[in-house]
């Protein structure tokens, strides 16, 4: 009598992580390597000239925060939050638009706030309004010294929408325990805001000729080393709730235990996986941070297989609501 086979080896959970993000195992397990040397000497060159203060910190948009604040309460009035968007022209004009957009399968044109806000939900309209608020801080200031990063640009403000909304979906859907769905959108939006002051360093150095001109990948680690303390410096100059700067500090870990650490997981999560779809390259560490959070907000493999198509579906949403 032969013996039996042997049974079939259970893949381990690293395994299943792996081909959920199709990324090969040892990936998971590989350690950060060291910036090359043209990335230490701009890393360099932009942690000097940001912290000599050549750059003027950002103005944080507050309007965002006030609609935010006010779309908390079960009670909140309709007409008090279409008060707040009529006074920007540049949210009025993009709930309007986005109410009127195929994606809502708008049957009658709308022409007033009141009457958007409505077909789109206070909840939509606030999360909207805060994204629009908060393409200041993603675009490029008006000069040339900024005019040859423009697609940079894009890219950051298509990141962070991209993940707010998908966070704040999941929130919705309660994959993780979390403040609420307009402060995830919120803290999406605003995790990698250092982004935006580092690149605004290395357009200015570069346009004065005290860096040389970086080409990707290397503008994208650039930006990915430097962006997580100049974000916090913007937090706390800011003076936003901890529940922001939490996230903004530690999106790439080590993630601290406390009342937070469930909505830093989240945005860790999708934040990463977005980026290892969009650039990996960029962020060689985006596949093991991905697993990181999964295990700690105790998600499957095939749940994680399936952010792929929620990141795709907050896009549609996103580039719906802003067209380029």
């Amino acid at each position: 009598m032969s013996p039996s086979a042997p049974p079939p080896a259970t893949p381990s959970p690293d395994a299943e992580y792996a081909v959920a993000l199709e990324v090969d195992p040892a990936v998971l397990a590989a350690p950060e390597a060291p910036p090359s040397g043209e990335e230490a000497d701009a890393l360099q060159r932009v942690r000097a000239y940001l912290a000599a203060s050549h750059a003027t910190p950002m103005a944080f948009p507050t309007i965002a925060m006030e609609i935010l604040e006010l779309v908390r309460f079960p009670d909140v009035d309709l007409n008090e939050l279409s008060r707040y968007i009529r006074v920007d022209g540049a949210l009025a004009g993009g709930v309007l638009a986005l109410a009127n957009s195929a994606i809502y399968r708008a049957v009658r044109r709308i022409d007033t706030v009141k009457d958007a806000v409505a077909r789109l939900g206070i909840s939509e309209v606030a999360r909207l309004a805060a994204a629009i608020s908060m393409r200041s801080l993603y675009c490029a200031d008006a000069g040339r010294a900024n005019d040859a990063f423009q697609p940079a640009w894009q890219r950051l403000f298509l990141h962070a929408v991209t993940v707010a909304r998908c966070a704040s979906d999941l929130a919705r859907h309660k994959l993780a325990a979390t403040p609420g769905v307009e402060q995830t959108f919120m803290a999406g939006l605003l995790h990698d805001v250092g982004l935006s002051a580092v690149l605004r360093a290395v357009a200015e150095l570069t346009f004065f000729s005290k860096l040389p001109r970086l080409e990707e990948p290397v503008l994208s680690r650039v930006l990915q080393r430097a962006h997580v303390e100049a974000g916090t410096e913007l937090h706390r100059a800011w003076k936003l709730p901890p529940t922001l700067a939490d996230v903004a500090a530690h999106h790439h870990g080590p993630v601290p235990e406390g009342a937070n650490g469930p909505l830093v997981q989240l945005v860790r999560l999708v934040s990463a996986r977005d980026l290892l779809r969009r650039a990996p390259a960029s962020h060689p560490r985006a596949a093991a941070e991905v697993v990181e959070s999964a295990r700690a907000l105790g998600l499957p493999a095939a749940r994680v297989k399936a952010l792929a198509s929620d990141l795709e579906l907050a896009e549609a949403w996103v580039v719906t609501a802003f067209p380029s």
